[in-house]
């Protein structure tokens, strides 16, 4: 007989345990749904600081394996839901001890109330090197989500057709993409098939970076799920945080952001104006204003 707090059906009891005393919980994880995440906040302390890391892509979400209404939850408990459209780590961190391995927050991957998929979770140490480094990255290109993001990304899934769609090949997974084109408004055309082999090819890496699957069916539904995806990472943090400033001041703070990563930018307007059209096109709330490349919401 397995003992219970090892048996890999039953993953959530060693995170019930490591969340029951802790003070501070940083919780990372690409499926994360309400059933999953609330024997972890009920066994939290009331007091205790929490930080969420996850993704909230359209079709996963329309899928069922992400639920974007985990903002309420945690927004209840005073918490933080931070977004990332490539995180893939399943981690649990509190105070001085960390669980690392396969299991989602879901009632599936960690076994709440019966006996769930096959996983394992293992203690590590919170100073391993591997572990600071994912969360470094995580904190310096994630957006923190907010009632708009979950609107908009439930809006995105529900647009979906009913039918699977396919998965897009050989997805570019950057943890600080930027998109380089100027003009977004080409991207459904290259989706599509309508423009040239020339501009598809220096378009293509674009929709690769963005992970968009194939078998959208219109344009709407299409700028929704890239607008979705953008809204996560570090074009959203940028958004955040560069738009309501003066041009000067937002191109100021995309420096600063992008020097945080290690990244040169050798013109800091032209990037600023990229960012700011695929902004303006693909996220509502967000517009320029006229004549310029000032973003307000």
């Amino acid at each position: 007989m397995t003992q219970e707090h090892v048996d890999p059906q039953r993953c959530g009891v060693r995170v019930l345990e490591l969340a029951a005393t802790a003070t501070a919980l940083t919780i990372v994880a690409p499926f994360i749904t309400t059933a999953g995440l609330s024997p972890i906040l009920s066994a939290l302390p009331q007091d205790a600081l929490l930080d969420v890391y996850t993704r909230w892509r359209p079709d996963e979400v329309a899928a069922g394996a992400s639920d974007p209404h985990i903002l309420d939850l945690v927004n209840t408990r005073g918490g933080t839901v931070s977004l990332h459209p490539i995180v893939h780590a399943k981690v649990y961190l509190a105070d001085c001890s960390a669980l690392v391995g396969s299991a989602n927050v879901t009632g599936n991957g960690l076994g709440w109330s019966r006996p769930g998929a096959v996983e394992i979770l293992v203690g590590a140490s919170v100073s391993d090197p591997a572990l600071t480094a994912l969360v470094s990255v995580l904190r310096a290109t994630s957006s923190t989500a907010t009632e708009a993001d979950r609107d908009a990304v439930l809006a995105a899934a529900a647009a979906l057709p009913p039918a699977r769609l396919q998965a897009a090949k050989e997805p570019i997974d950057y943890t600080d993409w930027l998109p380089s084109y100027r003009m977004p408004e080409v991207l459904w055309l290259v989706y599509t098939g309508q423009r040239e082999q020339e501009l598809t090819d220096f378009v293509q890496p674009e929709l690769q970076a963005l992970g968009v699957p194939h078998g959208i069916e219109n344009e709407v539904t299409f700028n929704a799920y890239v607008g979705a995806i953008l809204r996560q990472g570090f074009t959203g943090r940028i958004a955040q945080e560069c738009s309501n400033l003066t041009t000067i001041k937002a191109v100021k703070r995309l420096v600063e952001l992008c020097a945080a990563r290690g990244i040169l930018v050798e013109d800091p307007g032209l990037l600023w104006e990229v960012l700011a059209a695929w902004i303006a096109r693909f996220l509502p709330g967000f517009q320029r204003v006229p004549g310029g490349t000032r973003l307000i919401r």
